[in-house]
C-alpha cells in the first residue's frame, strides 16, 4: 500500500523500499539498510505523527553526541480512584484521592546514528527498543527528546487514531 501510494505521487526526492524475506522486526530489519543509509536519519513507526520542530531535535541530538535520541512524550493520566499505598501489619502508610501520575513516554520516534545499523546482527528478529536497551547496557550514548502531550499521536489507540484523522484534516 505505501509502495502504490508513493509510486503514484510527483516527487523531487528518491525513495527506497527494501522487502523482508522474513520478518525481522522493527530493529532487525534495519540492517537490511548497511552500506545505505551514511547520516543521521529519523526512524519512526509507522502509526506514529510527531508534530515537532525536528532541526531542534537533531541539533540537540548532535550536540548531546547520540548515537539514539528517544522522542518521548509527556502524558498525564488519572488513575480514577483513591489510591491505598499499605504499611506493615494492615495499617494505611498513604492514601491519596484520585492521583494525577505523568510519565515521558516513548513516541516510537528516534533519531539514530547510521552506525548503529552496523552494531545490527544479521538476520536477527529484534524490536528497536531492544537494539536501544543494549546501546544504552553497553554505555553508548542515548538520549531523550521530550516533547508536549499533544505533540506525539499514535494511531494505535482509536481515541487517538480519531484525534490524529482531526489534525491531519485540519492541516490539510
Amino acid at each position: 500500500m505505501i509502495k502504490a501510494y508513493f509510486s503514484e505521487l510527483e516527487k523531487d526526492y528518491e525513495l527506497t523500499f527494501i522487502d523482508e524475506a522474513t520478518p525481522l522486526g522493527t530493529g532487525g530489519g534495519l540492517e537490511l539498510l548497511k552500506g545505505i543509509l551514511q547520516e543521521t536519519f529519523i526512524f519512526i513507526n509507522c502509526d506514529t505523527v510527531v508534530e515537532e520542530d525536528f532541526k531542534k531535535i537533531l541539533d540537540t541530538h548532535r550536540k548531546n553526541g547520540n548515537l539514539v535520541t528517544r522522542i518521548t512524550a509527556l502524558k498525564r493520566f488519572e488513575i480514577p480512584y483513591g489510591v491505598v499505598e499499605p504499611g506493615e501489619n494492615g495499617s494505611i502508610r498513604a492514601f491519596r484521592e484520585k492521583p494525577q501520575l505523568s510519565y515521558l513516554v516513548n513516541t516510537g520516534c528516534y533519531l539514530v546514528e547510521p552506525q548503529v545499523i552496523n552494531s545490527l546482527k544479521s538476520g536477527e528478529a529484534v524490536g528497536f527498543p531492544t537494539v536501544v536497551d543494549r546501546l544504552r547496557a553497553s554505555g553508548e550514548p542515548v538520549g531523550v527528546y521530550p516533547v508536549s502531550q499533544d505533540a506525539g499521536l499514535d494511531m494505535g489507540r482509536f481515541d487517538t487514531m480519531e484525534e490524529m484523522r482531526r489534525r491531519l484534516e485540519r492541516d490539510e
